[in-house]
């Protein structure tokens, strides 16, 4: 990745779907260059994918937890691999520590918030113990915009 491909992807992380010709005119890049870059940046999977970011108040998801979980060493893989499947779970990571995986899960309210903590993840073979946290105010939840040097 060199200059010119960090020209360009820092133009699409403030909003993907800028033209190619805006990003013309904001680098001094010319349109073929940007249009080549981008299909490679693709390929190569630097731009992994293009996607709608939707508020979730407006369309009635009103609570947000993160969970940490503790899992049982033997199954801690199984876990792995069963959690991303969960619709209402946007993310999953492996972290350090006392707990080995941390979840972000959204619902429409604490009844259903309740419901998928106890019919979905708490019955996944492997999950040892868990804590939930809920958030009361987003004060910043944005996607990676890092300008890049």
């Amino acid at each position: 990745m060199d200059e010119t491909d960090k020209k360009i992807l820092n133009v699409l992380s403030e909003n993907a779907r800028t033209a190619i010709s805006s990003i013309s005119k904001k680098t001094g890049i010319p349109n073929s260059t940007i249009s080549n870059r981008i299909h490679k940046l693709e390929k190569n999977n630097v731009i992994e994918q293009y996607t709608t970011i939707l508020n979730p108040e407006k369309i009635g998801v009103n609570v947000t937890s993160l969970i940490i979980i503790q899992t049982e060493t033997e199954k801690h893989e199984h876990v792995e691999i069963e959690l991303p499947k969960l619709e209402q779970v946007s993310q999953v990571y492996s972290i350090s520590g006392e707990y080995d995986i941390l979840i972000k899960v959204w619902a429409k309210n604490l009844e259903e918030l309740n419901e998928i903590i106890n019919s979905q993840i708490r019955t996944i073979d492997g999950i040892e113990e868990l804590r939930e946290l809920i958030v009361m105010e987003r004060l910043k939840d944005e996607p990676l915009k890092i300008k890049l040097d």
